[in-house]
């Protein structure tokens, strides 16, 4: 599988690094990338989205070892599985930040945006 990482989860990892309880971000999202890579869909699938035949759409729990704490009060990733073998790594949120949790409007749009690249 590839795995392509959209301009908002860049966006969204610059936010977060910023913080300091976030600095290991990038190390947090890279120990899921080997098991996509290996097409190991890690994480729940998402329903109730209009996506074409084969696609789908997974929320993963990632731990954020810059606070120590473990998956439950980690990030959230969601990404993207093509029809071909391509992963899009969509967006990723604090668990604990209520105000940039995306609701099903803001995940289908992302969607949107990654299928037109």
């Amino acid at each position: 599988m590839i795995v392509n990482w959209s301009k908002k989860i860049n966006d969204d990892v610059k936010f977060y690094y910023w913080k300091k309880k976030f600095k290991k971000i990038l190390d947090d999202i890279e120990s899921i990338i080997p098991d996509l890579e290996a097409g190991n869909l890690v994480g729940d699938k998402l329903s109730g989205f209009n996506l074409p035949e084969g696609a789908a759409l997974y929320k993963v729990r990632i731990a954020n070892t810059s606070a120590n704490v473990g998956k439950s009060n980690g990030f959230r990733l969601i990404y993207y599985l093509s029809i071909g073998d391509e992963i899009y790594l969509l967006t990723i949120y604090s668990k604990k930040d209520d105000e940039r949790i995306p609701n099903d409007a803001q995940i289908a749009m992302l969607v949107g945006n990654t299928l037109e690249f």
